[in-house]
């Protein structure tokens, strides 16, 4: 599987409710996820996602999305806040989609917060929720904060309960996974002394 939360972006139909691609923004820098080192990015203008929100592109660049992989089958609830401040520009777009293409919920911000609860979205191992942030008649002005909580309330049928499983984007953002450092010699003896049967079992 993926890592649970990944991120990138998108060209968003909104009339539709369709992400028509998604793609991983390539560039890490100053605690956010962007196009490249300098902002706005050639090709990706000020699109950017970070631990509490981001900005999205213009129609030009593609909505932001923060994608949710379901790590195990079960029933889950969404929760999170919308927000947008700037005095200027006409506002965002939320929209969590579900694997397929089903909207789950929609919500515009201008000037003002607003709550974006899903009561209950079933999903299945491998299945995604994209969080996409689209602007809406232009780019002006359009950070947001939004950092959904996933939180499984119905673990699937025959599957070990779960007291409590919640995956929160703002406390699990994180930049790029180091690639695992191959062992030393050093570290692969004491790993082979560690599984050998001397060390395992004493008479």
């Amino acid at each position: 599987l993926p890592p649970v939360w990944q991120y990138g972006y998108g060209a968003f139909d909104a009339e539709a409710g369709r992400l028509g691609s998604f793609t991983p923004l390539p560039h890490f820098h100053e605690n956010q996820w962007r196009g490249g080192p300098a902002l706005p990015d050639s090709r990706l203008g000020w699109l950017t996602l970070n631990a509490r929100g981001g900005r999205p592109g213009g129609r030009r660049h593609g909505a932001a999305v923060r994608r949710w992989t379901a790590p195990r089958d079960g029933g889950v609830e969404i929760t999170g806040r919308l927000k947008h401040d700037a005095e200027k520009g006409d506002g965002v777009r939320a929209t969590v989609l579900a694997s397929g293409g089903r909207v789950l919920g929609q919500w515009t911000a201008k000037q003002q917060a607003t709550g974006t609860r899903v009561e209950r979205a079933s999903v299945r191992r491998g299945d995604t929720l994209d969080f996409v942030v689209d602007c809406l008649e232009n780019e002006h002005s359009d950070s947001f904060e939004w950092a959904p909580k996933v939180r499984l309330i119905e673990p699937a049928a025959g599957a070990p309960a779960a007291a409590s499983m919640t995956w929160d984007a703002a406390a699990d953002f994180s930049g790029p996974q180091a690639p695992a450092r191959p062992l030393n010699r050093l570290e692969r003896y004491a790993q082979v002394v560690l599984m050998s049967n001397e060390f395992a079992f004493v008479d």
